[in-house]
């Protein structure tokens, strides 16, 4: 077992003495001196306390915080900086970063820092501020702070000593934050910090990072979260202090109840406030569906809400081989009832499921994955269970996408399901019809059109499937110039396979039905 880090208990004080001798330059208790709370010390004794028994340097290299928008994350950057700067952290010819991903931001955080030491005549005379490259120089050290922003092809070459990245969960790319991590160059106690809300995308750098801090497994990297949970009731007040510490202190309360009511009212405001003010995983851009749309299409009805030799429409949207493989029915009478079955390789489950933080083996305990042996979906088992659904319903065609498509029909041919393909074979007498499904707009824009009108008129029940809610709350329609959508899978790396096959389960059910309407007998009045 590893031996515990020493505590350096007197540095930690020092750095939390000299920011609390800084003066707030604006804003709640402007002039008054920068009083820490007991939150944000424990995030200082996390970085500075731990101590390299053989060298005595300080153990922490790396240090995430998470925490939800206007929690003082700014000021904090700002007296960071100082205290490396020109406080108890400085040292000889230091470089000292804070970056952004936008100009705006950096100049914040740069403009938070001068007005702290403009403040302070004692801090002033040590310090050559020039506003016109966001650059200060202590005169003593020759240290230099620089605020910077995500123009990472400008930024090789540097010996940075200090780095502190503000809401690096906005940044559309990581080649910033790996420029500058590694930059520290020959530094005997480089720091990282990163201050931000979180991502919505497990890939992100910014939620690697924080799952790595949180694991607790390397000495060197510290982490702390402020998180309302995802399966908490956003709504309810006592739950927001988690992720804002400093509400009803400086983080105002009427601010936060505000962004929450608008996001009642408002349904497409929903994912931002919840991934900005209660700090969840949660897309700040609208899905297709709005989490509260889909939760009011939940059937109370036990069990599957597809009833035997009914008949169905069938919708496969078909994986790589190693992610999620989707098959939605949809009933094609008496509303739109919904049934989704989902498969993964089941000797990739823990991996992916760390991998995309997403909790596939409890759905696989829940009944909603089925989960085949080996490291990649086998299509002659999907071909399988299609064929006992084909059995247990009439099912009345299987809208498809053709990427893979022919390695799924010799598979249904193996295990003995009589599949056509409609417009290229002759019908099969009791056989299965598949429908080629297009995934660009032509296809995709009336089916999109059909499932939202049967959501919105409640005639959609679901049975509370979480793998299917899962893909719904990370799909977002892709809108061409006429207005058409089609579900666009870029925009996320999450796997939104569910809601593709239920759109076109539930568009062949319109396209049939509007077929049936077109060829129905007209009765003409002489």
């Amino acid at each position: 077992m590893a031996k515990a880090p020493a505590r350096n208990k007197r540095r930690a004080d020092r750095v939390i003495a000299f920011i609390e001798c800084l003066t707030v330059p604006s804003g709640e208790g402007a002039g008054g001196p920068f009083w820490l709370r007991p939150w944000q010390k424990r995030f200082i004794r996390k970085i500075y306390e731990p101590t390299d028994r053989k060298t005595g340097n300080r153990l922490v290299r790396r240090a995430i915080f998470s925490v939800a928008r206007k929690n003082g994350k700014t000021a904090l950057i700002a007296a960071l900086v100082l205290a490396h700067l020109i406080g108890p952290e400085s040292e000889l010819n230091g470089e000292i970063y804070s970056a952004a991903n936008e100009r705006e931001q950096a100049a914040i955080t740069f403009k938070v820092a001068a007005q702290i030491v403009r403040a302070d005549p004692e801090l002033l005379a040590l310090v050559n501020i020039v506003d016109s490259t966001k650059t200060m120089t202590a005169m003593q050290t020759g240290s230099v702070y620089r605020a910077i922003s995500a123009e990472a092809g400008s930024k090789h070459g540097q010996n940075a000593s200090v780095v502190i990245y503000d809401e690096l969960a906005q940044a559309k790319r990581r080649d910033l934050y790996d420029v500058l991590d590694t930059s520290f160059g020959a530094r005997a106690e480089p720091l990282m910090i990163v201050i931000s809300t979180q991502s919505n995308d497990p890939q992100h750098i910014m939620s690697q990072l924080l799952d790595d801090g949180l694991s607790a497994n390397d000495p060197t990297t510290v982490a702390e979260l402020y998180a309302v949970p995802d399966d908490a009731d956003p709504w309810d007040e006592r739950n927001w202090k988690l992720a804002n510490p400093a509400l009803g202190d400086f983080r105002s309360l009427a601010d936060v109840r505000a962004k929450a009511s608008q996001a009642r009212r408002l349904p497409s405001f929903e994912p931002a406030f919840r991934n900005l003010y209660l700090n969840q995983r949660a897309d700040a851009r609208s899905p297709l569906i709005p989490r509260a749309e889909w939760l009011a299409c939940r059937s109370d009805e036990p069990g599957g809400l597809l009833r035997g030799a009914e008949r169905v429409y069938l919708g496969l949207d078909l994986s790589g081989t190693t992610d999620l493989t989707a098959l939605v029915g949809v009933s094609a009478e008496d509303g739109v009832r919904v049934q989704a079955w989902h498969w993964k390789p089941a000797d990739l489950l823990d991996d992916h499921q760390v991998r995309d933080r997403t909790p596939y083996a409890e759905w696989r305990r829940l009944g909603w994955l089925e989960t085949p042996p080996g490291r990649a979906i086998d299509y002659g088992w999907v071909a399988e269970r299609i064929g006992e659904i084909h059995a247990d319903y009439e099912v009345v065609g299987l809208a498809f996408d053709r990427w893979r498509i022919e390695s799924l029909l010799k598979e249904l041919r193996t295990v003995g399901v009589d599949a056509w393909i409609d417009g290229k074979d002759d019908p099969i007498y009791g056989g299965l019809r598949l429908v080629p499904w297009g995934q660009g707009f032509r296809d995709m824009a009336p089916a999109i059109d059909a499932l939202e009108a049967a959501i919105l008129s409640r005639e959609f029940q679901h049975d509370g499937n979480l793998a299917l809610q899962a893909c719904f709350a990370s799909a977002h329609a892709l809108t061409d110039p006429a207005g058409n959508r089609k579900l666009d899978k870029t925009a996320t790396r999450f796997r939104i396979d569910g809601a593709v096959a239920t759109a076109m389960a539930v568009g062949l059910r319109a396209r049939d039905s509007a077929v049936v309407e077109d060829d129905a007998p007209q009765l003409i009045i002489l």
